[in-house]
């Protein structure tokens, strides 16, 4: 859930929550959101996302309250 902490699959590093409701550092610089959804939308659409598909799962992410 996005609004829960994780853990890395791989490495069991902690992973902070991903909506902002639950942890307002993040999606906060825009290199980082830019970098951030560029590899996760090749890992799970297998091509770069669109502008408006960036905007809906940010839209999204907002949305969400812990």
């Amino acid at each position: 859930m996005p609004v829960q902490a994780g853990r890395h699959a791989a490495t069991g590093r902690t992973i902070a929550a991903l909506a902002p409701a639950a942890n307002p550092a993040r999606l906060t610089d825009p290199a980082k959101v830019e970098k951030w959804l560029g590899r996760n939308c090749k890992d799970v659409a297998g091509r770069a996302c669109s502008a408006q598909e960036k905007a809906d799962v940010l839209t999204w992410l907002n949305t969400l309250q812990p």
